[in-house]
């Protein structure tokens, strides 16, 4: 299946059915710049969780310089930045990753924490509606406007 068949099983009632289109797209996600490039991706999110960040930082970096179009790498970089709590560059890696991607809920949901965490809410909410709208059924999303609309009370 294509990005476009599988975005459009994230809409469908069943769960099973969005539980593999989830897989299926961080799987084509992960792949989209070539093997050499998904090994090494692979590799640098292990990294990510065992909480080695340094070093999964250094290789999301050397594959962003190596493959700059490969969306999820800078997913990945903005993750790792993230993890950190280095909001700002996390968040210019957000925006280039939905600039190359933009039906990468993912990213979408991590521009939105990154906002939520320098306390841009009405920012954050926008980011956290249009994951929600790609991916309607993940509660985290509402979770977090909620939290946002709280946040602005």
């Amino acid at each position: 299946m294509n990005e476009k068949e599988l975005l459009q099983d994230l809409l469908s009632e069943k769960s099973a059915l969005r539980q593999n289109a989830t897989r299926a797209l961080w799987d084509l996600w992960f792949s989209q710049a070539g093997d050499e490039a998904e090994i090494r991706i692979r590799e640098g999110t292990q990294l990510l969780d065992d909480q080695q960040y340094q070093k999964a930082q250094e290789i999301f970096e050397d594959i962003v310089i190596d493959c700059p179009r490969f969306a999820e790498a800078h997913n990945k970089l903005a993750t790792v930045l993230y993890m950190q709590k280095k909001y700002f560059p996390a968040i210019e890696e957000c925006e280039v990753t939905l600039k190359l991607n933009p039906n990468h809920f993912g990213a979408w949901n991590g521009h939105g924490l990154c906002l939520f965490q320098i306390a841009r809410y009405p920012e954050a909410i926008k980011s956290f509606k249009t994951a929600s709208t790609l991916q309607p059924y993940a509660e985290f999303n509402n979770i977090y406007i909620a939290k946002c609309r709280g946040q602005l009370n």
